[in-house]
């Protein structure tokens, strides 16, 4: 019978993967957003470049590894049936959590609601805060389970918890708000009572549990490029994190406004629907009050994902009978908002497999005419100015975009910079620029360009979602050849 819920469980996997996850499935042209950084890093990592000093993004060394083995596989579809096994385990652990409190019916409405909610976060797929899901989910497992046989959370379980918690760090740290709560409230009450014997073997086996990937990364690191490569690498995965969330933020009403309405209902249906576990309230609030400091004002739907068990864990306390006038509304609130924020997504799953497949084609060839003259061996020194993913994703694999993160990120560092960062940074000058005059470029970088730089091609990137509200992406597309 397990084995029977398993297939059914990969098989519905892989059809969700299949149909919402853009950046790598291969009923889709497009590869944007966020993934194809994640593919390019990746690729560093099989060209033997080091990350962090010869490419950069801000994001743990364990999603690039993770990208890097589904390229060296076979590509996109192997990434595609690693993610579909990673939905699969993470299906099965919100399963056992919703069996420990309800029945067969149950259960299947709560995944229903559960996968209703994960579309509407899906974004393009491919995202941390989807590779984090299964271990994001195991604690919480764990902790459901302690509070129902009213039983400690024994030492081999803290030292799984650490686990989980040292593979989030090393692909985004953020991810863990989810079950942190649990744990910082579970060591306040050994603390309380002055248990400091369990308190410490706790702590000792959480710790354990995060050195058994923190010291696998950092030996690779140090054998790789020494103290800078380990200093990059803890740079990228905590600091630059966090300098990035401070510095982005979203402004545009139908960013914010239902992202806070889902913040809100969330945590108000949490405390409504726990009122009679209301030992539960302060680690929901402490995960939720974790979750608004690190991602924040950001507001980009795809980090909803992060308290997707979280919403799992709530329900599986879930009681179905008639429900309360102020729950239904909360619920309604949370639905309506979670829904609006997916109405892209869901559109992407008509027009791009139907309406835009042909256009999205046309740009990419519109760039891959531009780079025809460009070396193969000169592939690794082109600079992604200010186009983001959108330049990654024109590149599909065949060249290097993402740089070290003195060129990663523009909004502190400008162009005339790297002629002292050279000095003592392993990098030189890029042959070959990617920029948008449409996006934010500073004066001094554009004297810079004009200056060493010579145009060679130019192009228009046209792709709205909705053409009306004008709700997507056109820019003009500037390729730049360093004169000699």
């Amino acid at each position: 019978m397990k084995t029977r819920n398993t297939f059914w469980l990969f098989l519905l996997s892989f059809i969700f993967v299949t149909l919402f996850s853009r950046a790598t499935s291969f009923l889709y042209v497009f590869e944007g957003a966020d993934p194809s950084v994640f593919k390019q890093m990746g690729l560093a990592v099989l060209k033997g470049k080091t990350l962090y000093i010869d490419y950069f993004d801000n994001k743990g060394c364990l999603l690039y590894f993770i990208h890097a083995f589904g390229l060296w596989l076979g590509g996109n579809f192997i990434i595609l049936l690693m993610q579909t096994l990673s939905l699969t385990v993470t299906l099965a652990i919100w399963n056992k959590m919703s069996a420990l409190y309800q029945n067969r019916r149950q259960r299947i409405f709560c995944l229903s609601v559960a996968l209703f909610l994960l579309a509407c976060f899906y974004g393009a797929g491919d995202q941390t805060q989807e590779w984090c899901l299964p271990f994001i989910s195991y604690p919480l497992l764990v902790f459901t389970r302690a509070y129902k046989d009213k039983m400690d959370v024994r030492l081999g379980q803290m030292l799984l918890i650490g686990l989980c918690f040292g593979i989030i760090t090393f692909i985004q740290v953020n991810n863990a708000v989810a079950f942190l709560g649990f744990v910082a409230c579970l060591w306040l009450q050994y603390l309380l009572h002055k248990d400091f014997g369990k308190l410490f073997r706790s702590l000792g086996c959480f710790l354990a549990g995060w050195l058994m990937i923190a010291i696998p990364c950092v030996l690779f690191f140090y054998l790789k490029a020494g103290w800078l490569g380990v200093s990059e690498m803890f740079y990228a995965s905590f600091l630059s994190n966090l300098e990035y969330i401070g510095t982005q933020y979203n402004t545009q009403w139908f960013h914010w406004i239902p992202y806070a309405l889902f913040l809100l209902a969330f945590l108000l249906l949490n405390f409504i629907n726990l009122q009679k576990q209301r030992l539960l309230w302060a680690p929901v609030f402490i995960a939720w009050l974790l979750f608004v400091g690190t991602f924040g004002r950001l507001c980009n739907n795809f980090y909803l994902m992060a308290l997707l068990p979280l919403c799992v864990f709530s329900m599986a306390f879930l009681k179905f009978e008639k429900a309360r006038i102020i729950k239904l509304s909360f619920a309604v609130i949370l639905i309506g908002s979670a829904t609006f924020m997916g109405s892209i997504g869901f559109y992407h799953v008509i027009s791009d497999l139907v309406l835009q497949k042909e256009k999205e084609v046309a740009i990419y060839e519109d760039f891959h005419q531009c780079v025809a003259a460009i070396p193969e061996n000169e592939h690794d020194s082109i600079y992604n100015y200010n186009l983001g993913w959108h330049g990654t994703s024109m590149m599909e694999h065949e060249g290097m975009l993402q740089c070290n993160r003195v060129l990663f990120n523009y909004l502190v560092f400008n162009l005339p910079t790297l002629r002292e960062e050279e000095t003592s940074k392993p990098f030189s000058k890029p042959k070959w620029i990617l920029v948008s005059p449409d996006f934010p470029v500073y004066t001094s970088d554009a004297q810079f360009i004009l200056e060493h730089y010579e145009l060679v091609c130019q192009f228009h990137y046209d792709r709205l979602y909705w053409k009306r509200p004008r709700v997507g992406h056109e820019f003009e597309v500037c390729l730049y050849h360093r004169k000699e």
